[in-house]
């Protein structure tokens, strides 16, 4: 295949990076974004590197017996091919180092985004620009941005905050906001959403501030309780028993429902996919089925699969490195540019400037 080299500042770059802001970021193709690890990591709070070495040092100084052997057979292969992929095909006998892990999981990302969360704030990222770009962009009778993110954080909270951006998460009320799906399904019902903007969060594989106990489900922002009911906090763990739990979890899988009830193909949007490692097979197949819309994907490392699909199909851009070389799909032709397009700070320097 032929690859050309492009550069950033030619007219040419300059024609797609219009056409590229008209097909996927306009009034008229107001995006659904997807939203992965690489947002995280690009605030400083941890990936799933970082997890699997902490999980290793937490279970390292455990005395149960048990953990410690169903770990050391799985240690090689999550070191090799990742978090997600060493603990896939879990057995039933061996769900106690899925419990280890969530509960691990959830000390390690609240206790990391706690101490961050004045740099998240302050810091103008990227994300923060595209959000600035999309409230000025949405339509004023459709004053409404949906969000799906399998992050357990609230940087997405925080940022909108900074922004001055109402977040629709699901849960209605102060200390201890109680889930109601309807809040998801219809927002504008209670949300003003005609005369002021709203991002609507999905979460489907939960938040280090929600709190599942006695049957309940609510959600409390404040850290001492959350650190108080650490084995109480709903995420789902990574690996296979998260589709388990997606399915039998009232909270998970309304959030997952209606994301892709909003995926509806008679609707008119593009999608936005940044840092998502198209691992979860719940969402890649609600997404794949979107795929017939505009799609823009920025991301480090891209399975080749979703590659294909962008040669195949010339709705599809993705910008991503490969052998340490910056690359844009766009129109299914592959160039070469002088930019890490898929990080969210350069593409946001490039194209909102």
């Amino acid at each position: 295949m032929e690859i050309k080299k492009l550069e950033i500042h030619s007219d040419k770059f300059n024609e797609i990076v219009e056409d590229i802001k008209q097909r996927n970021l306009s009034t008229n193709n107001m995006p659904k974004l997807i939203l992965g690890t690489g947002l995280s990591m690009t605030y400083g709070v941890p990936g799933m590197t970082e997890l699997a070495k902490h999980l290793e040092e937490k279970i390292d100084k455990s005395s149960n017996k048990q953990l410690k052997r169903i770990w050391k057979k799985r240690v090689n292969s999550i070191f090799t091919n990742g978090l997600e992929a060493g603990l896939a095909n879990l057995a039933e006998s061996e769900s106690i180092l899925v419990n280890k892990i969530k509960n691990y999981t959830a000390e390690f990302i609240l206790d990391s985004e706690e101490k961050l969360h004045k740099e998240i704030y302050d810091k103008n990222t990227g994300f923060c620009k595209l959000l600035e770009y999309l409230k000025r962009t949405v339509s004023v009778n459709k004053g409404l941005i949906d969000i799906m993110t399998p992050n357990y954080d609230r940087i997405i909270e925080i940022v909108c905050d900074k922004l001055n951006i109402g977040v629709i998460t699901g849960f209605k009320g102060n200390l201890f906001a109680k889930f109601d799906k309807n809040l998801l399904k219809q927002p504008k019902i209670l949300y003003n959403c005609k005369n002021q903007l709203w991002i609507r969060l999905f979460k489907p594989h939960g938040s280090i501030n929600w709190i599942h106990e006695s049957g309940n489900e609510y959600l409390s922002n404040d850290y001492n309780l959350l650190r108080q009911r650490i084995d109480a906090i709903d995420i789902v763990a990574p690996g296979s028993f998260k589709y388990k739990e997606g399915l039998i979890n009232n909270t998970f899988r309304c959030m997952r429902e209606e994301f892709n009830e909003v995926l509806n193909s008679e609707n008119n949007y593009s999608l936005f996919i940044y840092g998502y490692g198209f691992n979860d097979d719940h969402f890649d197949t609600a997404l794949f089925d979107s795929f017939q819309k505009n799609v823009l994907i920025l991301s480090k490392c891209v399975k080749p699969e979703i590659i294909d699909k962008a040669f195949e199909r010339k709705n599809i851009t993705i910008f991503y490195q490969e052998n340490q070389t910056e690359y844009m799909i766009y129109k299914s032709q592959k160039f070469e540019i002088g930019l890490s397009g898929w990080d969210i700070d350069q593409f946001a320097d490039l194209f909102f400037c």
